[in-house]
């Protein structure tokens, strides 16, 4: 499935983590996280990894926090990424640069569409 527009025209990706299994998650695509991908804690409990450290982010509020940092394997189509992941108290998934990255995102607001390559 390609990335696509949801009602508030924020731009969506599904895509698959490996989190001791396969596992989908639907992610707000941001291109102002510099990270990789962050998902709810909610899918901690499939989750058996140690982090790899730990990474201070600065939240859209300006505050800073610390975050445990993992490395995990990402797919979308035939895209196989090793990519960081945090786990947050939000409800909502994102992915940022680091898996926009060797990527071609279009997000076209005259024609409302999305794609990547």
């Amino acid at each position: 499935m390609n990335p696509y527009l949801d009602s508030q025209n924020g731009a969506r990706i599904k895509i698959q983590v490996y989190l001791n299994s396969w596992m989908g998650a639907d992610c707000l695509i941001d291109t102002g996280f510099s990270g990789g991908l962050s998902l709810p804690e909610t899918f901690l409990s499939n989750f058996k990894q140690k982090p790899v450290g730990y990474q201070v982010y600065e939240l859209a509020d300006g505050s800073d926090t610390v975050f445990s940092i993992y490395k995990v394997k990402i797919r979308y189509k035939k895209i196989v990424k090793n990519i960081t992941l945090f786990f947050t108290k939000s409800t909502d998934s994102l992915v940022g640069i680091e898996f926009l990255k060797g990527c071609k995102f279009i997000l076209d607001l005259k024609k409302f569409q999305t794609n990547l390559e």
